[in-house]
């Protein structure tokens, strides 16, 4: 007990018997897990009688981290008298102790101090004929009251605090774009505990390493990120990334200069457990304290959860655009209304369908397996050619291959996106005709494998769609390039006439005559020449 709290002619065994009641009282208030307000609720009624007083009063924040007023009076409504006053006298700005004579009473206040920190303030209401030995006796019974409370309420002060920090960090991952979230709660991680290094290591898609992302923070400052230009080349990374997330090793962080490390383990799902990505921290100075280990903990499970909602949405985008471009669209915030929202574009139009697929079907392949894993193997390559050229795919319909040229950013000119729809065309035509040297296919290598191919450049309706947001285009154009893959035969790449005339100079592509043929529907033929 302070010797500021025991004046001459009060008696201090009494105080301590006081402070006595006030222990026994919290720590059955903590075995029953009462909460602030019924801890208060059983405390100041035996209190305030002990120190003669008509009422007291505890004015400070409750669980909901909002200030309350919890009292006690002997006529059962609290009076309060002269409040503003008081309030004023023992706010966070002036802290100080207050006797004050009122009509209703002697009203003896303080505020309430918790490690430095100001958290209400707490009184009592004395009869108005209470003499000074009593009022200085009250006064000094209020203070002992005060710092055994103090030593309780600095818990609900540290849960308040690290409440506090988790809502920002909660809040700081709601943010559209991933990396700007991670990178404004680190910022309020590191306000909070003596950050030194962070890493980063998670996976868009669990079974594609060039979807695996590295970041390094040093303190606030973010050092490398895969996820932007940040930090030199990001193959290397992104490999020993795979590495350390499979266990396999810890180059990742010897590259990165972090060690005595604290880790993370960014698990997703109960009964399937994948790890998604890990958290690597260390301390500046001293080791993590458990208040730290505390915030790190709840940090590490906020972005767990924001890592797999990131994935949702990563292969949700996935089923159309190539790595890099989902990655570019998640880096921009309202990414849907500035790329993908329906408008009317000149793009590349690439439809490609496997020659003759029936017949392969019944007469050589025969079983349903075997032709499902054709069609499986063949269009995983053809859309990934499709990536590799920059293109979209749009949707798969039978045996046939639809791929779009220029969304969803549409960097390059029209020339380019035609040309980059011929360049995929031809790629795809010699990937087909390679599949029955695979022993997969073998059985094809009699009769071969070929595809017939139409290529258009024209205006569509291009973006997101439906009740799926399935990105596609719609037009004339559109149909017209679906008749013209019709007119092909095996291994020809037709290209619409009207749209050569847009390719670069210098494209190095051959054609030949131009031809042209009546399709149902259609008021002019379609004109057209085929790749050389």
């Amino acid at each position: 007990m302070s010797e500021r709290s025991v004046p001459a002619d009060v008696d201090v065994q009494e105080l301590y018997a006081l402070r006595n009641t006030v222990d026994q009282l919290i720590e059955e208030g903590l075995v029953r897990r009462w909460g602030v307000g019924e801890m208060l609720g059983a405390l100041l009624p035996k209190i305030g009688p002990q120190l003669g007083a008509t009422a007291c009063f505890v004015e400070t924040f409750g669980e909901d981290l909002a200030v309350h007023l919890y009292g006690w009076s002997e006529e059962g409504a609290l009076v309060f008298p002269e409040r503003e006053a008081v309030t004023a006298a023992t706010s966070e700005e002036r802290r100080e102790e207050v006797v004050l004579r009122t009509p209703a009473g002697i009203l003896v206040a303080q505020p309430l101090d918790v490690a430095g920190a100001w958290f209400g303030r707490a009184g009592l209401l004395l009869p108005t004929s209470s003499t000074a030995p009593e009022i200085r006796r009250a006064n000094a019974g209020l203070h002992a009251m005060c710092e055994v409370i103090d030593n309780w309420l600095f818990s609900i002060r540290a849960m308040r605090e690290k409440h506090q920090i988790m809502m920002k960090l909660g809040n700081a991952l709601r943010h559209r774009v991933l990396g700007d979230g991670v990178r404004q709660a680190v910022a309020v991680l590191a306000d909070a505990i003596p950050i030194d290094r962070m890493v980063l290591v998670y996976v868009a898609e669990e079974s594609a390493a060039r979807t695996l992302h590295v970041q390094m923070f040093e303190g606030k400052e973010l050092r490398v990120d895969t996820l932007s230009t940040l930090g030199g080349t990001h193959a290397p990374l992104r490999m020993l990334g795979g590495e350390y997330l499979r266990g396999e090793s810890t180059a990742l962080l010897d590259h990165l200069g972090v060690k005595d490390a604290q880790e993370e383990v960014l698990i997703n799902g109960i009964t399937k457990s994948v790890v998604v990505g890990k958290v690597v921290v260390t301390s500046k100075g001293t080791p993590f304290n458990t208040y730290d280990r505390d915030l790190l903990s709840a940090f590490a499970g906020y972005i767990r959860q924001r890592v797999v909602d990131f994935n949702k949405e990563w292969r949700a985008l996935a089923t159309a655009f190539r790595p890099d471009d989902v990655g570019r669209l998640l880096s921009h915030d309202g990414y849907e209304r500035t790329f993908l929202a329906p408008r009317e574009e000149t793009v590349g139009i690439l439809y490609c369908d496997i020659s003759g697929f029936t017949r392969l079907s019944e007469q050589v392949l025969k079983t349903p397996a075997r032709v499902a894993e054709l069609v499986e193997d063949w269009s995983r390559d053809a859309v990934e050619i499709v990536w590799q050229h920059g293109g979209v795919f749009d949707k798969m319909v039978g045996d046939c291959i639809i791929a779009l040229f220029g969304p969803p950013f549409y960097d390059d000119p029209p020339g380019a996106r035609l040309a980059s729809a011929i360049a995929c065309a031809r790629d795809i035509r010699s990937m087909t005709n390679k599949l029955p040297q695979r022993v997969t296919f073998e059985s094809l290598r009699e009769v071969g494998v070929s595809v017939s191919t139409g290529v258009n450049l024209a205006p569509l309706f291009v973006g997101q769609f439906g009740p799926n947001s399935n990105f596609t285009g719609f037009s004339s154009g559109m149909n017209n390039t679906a008749r013209l893959q019709g007119c092909a035969a095996k291994d020809e790449i037709l290209v619409m006439d009207e749209a050569i005339a847009s390719l670069p100079e210098g494209h190095g592509f051959r054609f030949g005559d131009v031809r042209a043929t009546p399709v149902k529907n259609v008021a002019e033929p379609l004109r057209y020449r085929a790749l050389v």
